[in-house]
């Protein structure tokens, strides 16, 4: 299943049949979960219908691949080159906070990790597991700054976003999709970017929108199997999380297995950022600002689950 924003940037392609046959599987596996692309990929298919470009006659196979293949030379796909901006992003915005700081501040405590260099020591161990499983051999020295400057420079010649890779987080690593590596290495970098703020009494930053949206959008994929593991199981039921802000967006959440939810037993209306920080397991529920229509104790079991899903 493709992040929203990734869908969304592919529906128009989808409705005029131009898209390859990977990017036509995606769009129309993630149409069958999500309502509001499948409502906006209707609107787009009538629209081609009434300029009657609907029926154009498609080009041959190889004269397809081909320019499709010469135009990605050019210029690589889109969402690639956003992943890895968002991840470089973070990546410079820590390494200027630590040049900022003292050497004494290194040592300034830290809830989750201990103090300041224990978070940049946790945040190198996970960079380095994508980079183990991305085949590449990361120069010595610095154990963050340089190894996560090579590994973006690494990923700019990256193709495969299907390319299978462990995520991080608690347990037996789980393998994923690069994609949704990538929008975990700038969502957890972003994180321990307001850690180690925090930690020296400097302010959270927040990221642009596009970013936490593909951060909730990813965060709400991996909460369905989340519930399950926590027995979190209401048959024929799923709920609705509204994030509210410029990352905004509706999503559906399985309360049952996959594609059997029919009936909506809560809906849940919390700010984008702060889900995505609840996700982090930097808010809780507690001190979370969320309004809720329908079961209010149902949709406080679902976010406390939401809470376990970062990789701290």
């Amino acid at each position: 299943m493709e992040a929203h924003a990734v869908i969304s940037e592919l529906l128009g392609a989808w409705a005029l049949d131009a898209c390859d046959d990977a990017e036509m599987a995606s769009v129309e596996k993630h149409l069958l979960d999500c309502p509001a692309c499948a409502a906006q990929a209707r609107r787009l298919r009538a629209a081609a219908s009434w300029l009657s470009v609907d029926r154009v006659q498609p080009a041959p196979a190889p004269l397809r691949q081909m320019t499709l293949a010469r135009a990605r030379a050019v210029r690589p796909p889109v969402p690639i080159a956003s992943l890895v901006e968002s991840y470089a992003g973070q990546v410079t915005t820590l390494a200027r906070l630590l040049d900022s700081i003292s050497t004494d501040d290194w040592h300034r405590a830290e809830p989750h990790h201990g103090d300041v260099a224990g978070v940049v020591a946790h945040l190198a161990s996970n960079d380095g597991m994508l980079a183990d499983d991305l085949g590449l051999s990361v120069p010595a020295g610095d154990p963050w700054r340089r190894q996560a400057e090579f590994l973006v420079r690494a990923l700019a010649d990256e193709s495969d976003l299907d390319r299978p890779v462990r995520m991080a987080g608690r347990g037996e690593p789980v393998r994923r999709p690069l994609r949704d590596a990538l929008v975990q290495r700038a969502f957890e970098t972003w994180i321990h970017v307001d850690d180690v703020a925090s930690a020296v009494g400097q302010p959270e930053q927040t990221p642009p929108p596009e970013q936490v949206r593909r951060i909730a959008d990813l965060a709400v994929r991996l909460l369905p199997a989340a519930l399950r593991a926590h027995d979190v199981r209401v048959p024929g039921r799923t709920g609705c999380l509204v994030l509210t802000g410029p990352a905004g967006g509706e999503w559906s959440v399985a309360l049952d297995e996959p594609g059997t939810g029919s009936t909506v037993a809560f809906i849940a209306k919390v700010d984008a950022v702060d889900f995505a920080r609840l996700v982090a397991n930097r808010r809780s529920p507690e001190t979370v600002d969320y309004q809720v229509s329908g079961d209010p104790d149902l949709a406080a079991r679902v976010l406390q689950v939401a809470a376990t899903l970062g990789c701290d």
